[in-house]
């Protein structure tokens, strides 16, 4: 199975538009750095291990976006009714256990993360602990894991530390 990264064009730092080419953006200079083989490669192993019925696909595909603040307040407010920037949202594409079976590509979803927000909630990480973190996070999210209970959530977290150290090992 072959993992890659859609990477959409981050907004301008006006959050006017979409005008900038990936990784060409001034304020996210470094977002093709995280669509790299080695960080789907990682990926690719654990969608393997974690979502088993992901082996009958030849292909997955995850799409991955940098916003700035403003851009994704609206989409938090949008979809989550909660009118604040945060860090990273994650939207799958399938509910956990429904992957359908008569498609080419296992579209995973969308991965939306805002580096100023990571930044500001996260500030022991630096700038690619913070953001292999929330790749992670949202990775593992977009595989059905969730936190709404201590259980689960001492799952995820313990699977998306693991995660983020092997991607922060690859950016290095």
């Amino acid at each position: 199975m072959k993992l890659s990264f859609r990477i959409e064009s981050p907004e301008d730092s006006s959050g006017a538009g979409d005008s900038n080419s990936p990784g060409t953006n001034p304020d996210y200079p470094d977002i093709k750095r995280y669509s790299t083989e080695k960080v789907s490669g990682i990926l690719e192993g654990y969608l393997a291990e974690l979502l088993p019925a992901s082996r009958n696909y030849d292909a997955a595909e995850i799409s991955l976006t940098f916003m700035n603040p403003d851009g994704i307040r609206d989409i938090n407010r949008d979809y989550r009714d909660v009118d604040e920037p945060t860090d990273v949202l994650s939207f799958p594409m399938f509910e956990a256990g429904e992957i359908p079976g008569d498609i080419p590509v296992l579209m995973l979803g969308d991965i939306v993360i805002c580096p100023e927000e990571v930044s500001r909630l996260h500030p022991e990480l630096s700038r690619d602990e913070g953001i292999s973190l929330m790749l992670a996070h949202s990775f593992l999210h977009l595989l059905g894991y969730d936190h709404d209970t201590d259980e689960k959530q001492a799952a995820m977290w313990t699977k998306q530390d693991e995660i983020a150290r092997k991607i922060l090992g690859v950016l290095e």
